[in-house]
């Protein structure tokens, strides 16, 4: 009988991410992760926590997947050695600035991850094979990438992941925030949950400070 994977279901400012605890096989980490996926549609990205460990399940950037373990860690104030501040529902994460890549008008590179930013949100959540083209070529240097459309300070993430094949429109998104943030310098980003990521500069770190609760 095969083995039932076990894992924490952790909200962050409205995106679920399942977060496998159990030991696995990190080759078979993306297949798990569409199953589960597949399985739970309202969850939207799955991570696997080893210990103090993090590795999303394309082994792209998330911002709001790093948050939501490092609610779950114990024992330690860090999550893949970046420091963090928990206090009830609230975590921070001090990130170094070295995630950047680069920015420009339109695109922001992260370490994991690569944005367009558009300022003219879609009239449909149907993803034409253009939209995915698109996403496909912002992917081809990182593991995964988005388009984030926003609209004053509040955005609407679509994200692509390489190893899943997934394109999934986000209740929230960490990284995306930050790639809006780092273009419009807005700081308190609006996520289509209604709920507020908040980031703070200095030449050193990005601290970014959003609700998280384990469902």
């Amino acid at each position: 009988m095969k083995k039932k994977i076990r894992y924490k279901v952790v909200d962050t400012v409205g995106q679920l991410t399942a977060i496998i605890t159990d030991k696995i096989n990190m080759g078979a980490l993306a297949k798990t992760a569409k199953t589960i996926m597949g399985n739970n549609l309202s969850i939207e990205q799955v991570g696997y926590l080893d210990g103090s460990r993090f590795v999303m399940m394309g082994d792209e950037l998330s911002i709001n997947g790093l948050l939501a373990a490092a609610y779950l860690v114990k024992g330690t104030r860090k999550v893949n050695g970046i420091p963090f501040v928990r206090e009830d529902n609230q975590v921070s994460l001090k990130l170094p600035n070295t995630i950047i890549k680069s920015v420009s008008e339109q695109i922001v590179r992260l370490d994991g991850m690569t944005y367009q930013l558009c300022d003219t949100p879609p009239s449909s959540r149907v993803i034409s094979s253009n939209t995915k083209q698109l996403l496909n070529s912002l992917a081809l240097s990182s593991p995964a990438s988005g388009i984030i459309y926003y609209n004053g300070v509040s955005i609407m993430p679509l994200i692509f992941v390489k190893a899943t094949n997934s394109y999934v429109w986000e209740n929230a998104c960490g990284s995306g925030s930050l790639a809006f943030a780092l273009v419009t310098s807005v700081t308190q980003v609006e996520q289509p949950s209604g709920q507020i990521i908040e980031f703070q500069f200095t030449k050193s770190n990005i601290t970014v400070t959003a609700a998280v609760k384990e469902i």
